[in-house]
């Protein structure tokens, strides 16, 4: 990957170049995603725009005839991301925009892509089916359902290849730069309390907002993420332990996730890393 980012930011053309041929490429699109995060990490709005213009050819084409919006989706709201890290160099504002960005994305998806939409309900419907005969769900509590699954996968993706984007400017112009950031990642004691009375208000009001619950967390599970890496880097454990974290966040994900969630509140609340740091210093 670094070797793509050092060629990409060689000149306009060469990232431009990149960019439009992984956007025209199957299970490439993110790459031309991470491109144009990073050239307007690195060179600016401007210059991040003209490759964001010249990107989007390719991939309207191919939401015009696949009719499937969700690559555009991740393209223009990582973009939007990156100019707002760009200015504000702050990540829990990256995060909060981004449960805005996915939310707003599973709408223009829901009401662009309704075919395809409703073939994912029948497949879910189909599949719970299958699985257990005695389980009915109605079609509309199930599209919703999809929509706030679409909703964090939107923006999980998005967020990642952000990071990806600035862990290339990290290695190529600021090396260690995106791991003191990354490890500094928490959210202030006012945007967890937000988040927390939000998803009490989704619940409260299932029907109408519950869709959005899951994508809520989305913020409190990247700053606790963070906070594992600052852990582990502050213990000096081996890349073993990080293995081993991501390993059960993939296998035990209905435990971990939640947990990660709590203690992210718990930091964001209490500073976990400065009391370690008193500790350590007494």
């Amino acid at each position: 990957m670094r070797a793509i980012a050092e060629f990409a930011m060689r000149g306009r053309a060469y990232a431009t170049a990149i960019s439009m041929v992984a956007a025209a490429l199957p299970l490439l699109g993110w790459l031309s995603t991470v491109i144009v995060a990073l050239v307007c990490l690195r060179s600016g709005v401007a210059a991040g725009s003209l490759i964001f213009l010249w990107t989007l050819l390719p991939v309207g084409v191919a939401f015009y005839f696949v009719g499937d919006p969700s690559p555009m989706i991740a393209l223009v709201g990582t973009f939007m991301m990156a100019m707002l890290l760009r200015q504000t160099l702050s990540w829990e504002l990256v995060l909060i925009a981004s449960v805005v960005f996915s939310a707003a994305g599973a709408l223009i998806f829901e009401f662009s892509a309704a075919g395809i939409l409703d073939r994912f309900v029948q497949f879910y419907i189909d599949y719970l089916a299958q699985v257990d005969a005695s389980v009915v769900i109605d079609p509309v509590q199930a599209r919703k359902l999809l929509m706030g699954f679409f909703a964090v996968g939107q923006a999980f993706s998005m967020v990642v290849m952000l990071m990806i984007a600035r862990w290339c400017q990290s290695t190529l112009y600021n090396l260690g730069g995106f791991r003191k950031e990354f490890h500094q990642l928490r959210l202030s004691p006012a945007v967890s309390g937000s988040i927390v009375l939000a998803m009490a208000v989704c619940y409260m009001f299932g029907d109408q907002l519950g869709r959005w619950l899951p994508l809520l967390t989305v913020p409190l599970v990247f700053a606790s993420i963070g906070l594992a890496h600052w852990l582990m880097a502050n213990r000096e454990l081996s890349k073993n332990w990080v293995v081993g974290f991501y390993g059960s966040l993939t296998l035990l994900f209905q435990i971990v996730y939640p947990v990660l969630a709590s203690l992210a509140l718990m930091d964001s609340w209490f500073d976990i890393r400065n009391r370690i740091e008193t500790i350590q210093k007494d």
